[in-house]
């Protein structure tokens, strides 16, 4: 298993998922279910609860150039820093 120092604080836990399953079960949420999710973006409602299976997010984006990967979620640069804070904003709005 892979050791990861990128952030060093007690209150940061690091995993290595060798299996995926977090990707695989993230990737189901938004359609992907073929496929891993990484590099993503989720957002959530204010107290929503993941059950068994995660819920699907009410906002997300992703900045995965593969062919099967959602276009109209992809951001990157600018575009991604826009997105990210619009979804937020629209999320403490409510």
């Amino acid at each position: 298993m892979p050791s990861v120092t990128y952030l060093n604080d007690v209150r940061i836990q690091h995993y290595y998922d060798i299996n995926k399953a977090v990707g695989k079960t993230i990737a189901k949420s938004v359609g992907w279910a073929a496929n891993d999710a990484w590099d993503i973006y989720l957002f959530y409602e204010p107290f929503t609860e993941w059950k068994e299976k995660p819920p699907k997010p009410q906002f997300w984006m992703h900045q995965l150039t593969d062919d099967w990967a959602t276009k109209d979620t992809y951001r990157t640069g600018g575009d991604l820093k826009n997105e990210l804070f619009i979804s937020m904003e629209k999320l403490l709005s409510n």
